[in-house]
């Protein structure tokens, strides 16, 4: 009888691989969910403007929800540069001495998918219970105060970006302002009738007028 080959050995490096493509598996697949999900959640943000025209600057739920979206965003940015980083190392020579940096990014890679899956939580019942999230609403601000590259003050930046979604879900509100009122309107009309009565009496009534006036 022949005798049985042995079994091809599998390498760390195999095993890396492997790692690998679970981890580009499940980071695909959470992409594609949250860029839907941030999609979703600002029709959600602009409806909400669009009920709150006088107050959306200050109405919590609002500034939270678009803080969350910044920040589900920035969770997939995160993902895409994790996963680049792993593939680099792979496809690096000298595996052998970068495997536990490599063990360390998918350990890295794996918080990044846990932080993408909380956040298919239903917002609304994140905010029914706003004192039990403040350690998710810290997180989100401190993470949005620290990667946002040129930007003293986030605040003033989600102030900034309210105003602009609510000019593009109530464009009729800016177009109001900028028309006058109806009592301006009747006496600018009024004042240009007295005029042109004036201009049509000759010079010597328009001089007693003149004098009555003075």
């Amino acid at each position: 009888m022949g005798q049985k080959g042995s079994r091809p050995q599998i390498t760390q490096t195999d095993k890396a691989i492997l790692e690998l493509k679970r981890s580009k598996d499940n980071i695909h697949k959470f992409t594609k969910r949250t860029e839907q999900l941030i999609n979703d959640e600002r029709q959600t943000l602009k409806v909400l403007i669009k009920e709150n025209p006088v107050d959306y600057k200050q109405n919590t739920k609002i500034r939270f929800l678009l803080k969350r979206i910044h920040y589900q965003e920035d969770l997939v940015q995160k993902a895409s540069d994790q996963l680049t980083n792993l593939e680099n190392m792979v496809s690096n020579i000298e595996f052998k001495i970068i495997e536990k940096r490599f063990v360390d990014g998918l350990k890295s890679g794996n918080e990044i998918l846990k932080k993408m899956n909380r956040e298919f939580g239903d917002v609304n019942n994140l905010m029914d219970d706003v004192q039990n999230q403040i350690d998710y609403q810290n997180e989100i601000d401190n993470v949005l105060s620290t990667s946002i590259v040129g930007i003293n003050n986030y605040e003033d930046e989600v102030d900034k970006e309210l105003e602009h979604l609510e000019q593009e879900v109530n464009p009729s509100a800016k177009e109001v302002e900028r028309l006058p009122s109806i009592v301006n309107v009747a006496n600018l009309k009024e004042n240009n009738n007295i005029e042109e009565k004036l201009n049509e009496m000759p010079d010597s009534k328009r001089e007693k007028i003149a004098i009555l006036d003075s």
